[in-house]
C-alpha cells in the first residue's frame, strides 16, 4: 500500500475527528490547536485544511484566514445528493462496461473490509473505506471530468453523512434499517457481471437510500435520471 504524506495523514486525522463529532457544523478549526492535538507541525495541518476546503468539505472562515465546517441546509443536501445520484450512477455504468479484473478484485477487497469495520463500529476507518469505494468507481469511469465533480460532491455530501447518518451519530453498533456495505456489494456484483444497466440502478438506489436515511430535515428527492 502506498505510504501517505504528512499532509495526507493530517487530512485523514482531521476527517476522523469530525467523524467522531469533535467539531460541529459552523465551528471554526484552529490550525494551532489541531497541530497540537495531532502531534504534527502546523505546515501539513495547514495544507490538509486547504485541500479539504478545495473539495467543499470545509469553507473559509469569514473575516479570518482559517477554515470552518460549513453550515448545513436542507436545500444544499437536496442539491448535493441529487447530483451524486446522477453522476455516480453513470460512473458505475461506465465501470461495468470495461472494468478490468484488477478493479473488481479491489472493489471486493474494500467491500469485505467495509463489512468488518462496520460490525466492529470503527467509524473513522469505515468512512475512509467508503471514500475508497466511491472514488475507485469514479476513477474507473475513465472520464476525468466525472471524477473531478464526483470527488467534490462526495466530500460535500460526506458532511451530512458524518453528522446525520445513524451509524455515525448514534451509540448503537448497527443501523438495523440499512447496511450500506450490502448496497455497495450489489454494485460490485453488477460490475463483475458486466451489467451496466444493473450497476447504474444499484448505485442510484444506494445514493437515494443514503439520502433517505439521513437524520436531517429534508424533502423527497425527485426521481433521479
Amino acid at each position: 500500500m502506498e505510504s501517505l504524506s504528512a499532509t495526507d495523514k493530517a487530512g485523514r486525522e482531521i476527517v476522523r475527528l469530525i467523524a467522531a463529532h469533535r467539531f460541529s457544523p459552523g465551528e471554526r478549526l484552529l490550525e494551532t490547536a489541531l497541530a497540537r492535538e495531532l502531534g504534527m507541525s502546523r505546515t501539513p495541518v495547514r495544507e490538509a485544511l486547504g485541500q479539504l476546503a478545495s473539495t467543499g468539505f470545509l469553507v473559509k472562515s469569514e473575516g479570518s484566514r482559517g477554515y470552518q465546517i460549513p453550515v448545513l441546509t436542507p436545500k444544499d443536501i437536496e442539491d448535493v445528493f441529487f447530483m451524486r445520484g446522477i453522476l455516480e450512477s453513470k460512473a458505475a455504468m461506465l465501470c461495468a462496461r470495461s472494468a478490468p479484473e484488477k478493479t473488481v478484485r479491489e472493489l471486493r477487497r474494500i467491500n469485505a473490509r467495509e463489512e468488518e469495520t462496520f460490525k466492529a463500529n470503527l467509524k473513522g476507518e469505515y468512512a475512509e473505506l467508503n471514500e475508497e469505494f466511491h472514488m475507485l468507481l469514479a476513477d474507473s469511469s475513465d472520464n476525468p471530468y466525472m471524477k473531478m465533480y464526483i470527488r467534490q460532491l462526495y466530500w460535500r455530501s460526506n458532511l451530512y453523512v458524518l453528522f446525520f447518518m445513524s451509524f455515525y451519530c448514534l451509540e448503537s453498533d448497527y443501523d438495523t434499517k440499512r447496511l450500506s456495505y450490502m448496497e455497495h456489494r450489489k454494485v460490485v456484483d453488477a460490475v463483475e457481471a458486466g451489467k451496466p444497466v444493473a450497476a447504474e440502478a444499484a448505485m442510484r438506489g444506494h445514493i437515494l437510500s443514503s439520502y433517505n436515511h439521513l437524520l436531517f430535515p429534508k424533502k423527497p428527492l425527485e426521481e433521479m435520471s
